[in-house]
């Protein structure tokens, strides 16, 4: 079977990603109710699917303030 072009691969992710979000953001909001799932991690994974680039700037302050408390 013949390999898929990056193009390809981001295209199914993109149509992938857009019935993943509204499992996360569900599983999240059930996470904040059970303690047994992780509920704002989940609901933070759905956002930063929904904007990339608002995420990885999200990121990089978290990061930071995980280097200044630690």
């Amino acid at each position: 079977m013949p390999r898929k072009s990056l193009q390809e691969e981001i295209e199914d992710f993109q149509v992938e990603k857009k019935k993943l979000i509204p499992a996360l953001l569900v599983s999240g909001v059930a996470g904040l109710l059970l303690p047994v799932l992780p509920g704002v991690a989940l609901i933070v994974l759905a956002l930063l699917l929904l904007n990339p680039r608002r995420g990885e700037e999200i990121i990089r302050k978290i990061r930071h303030f995980l280097n200044t408390v630690f």
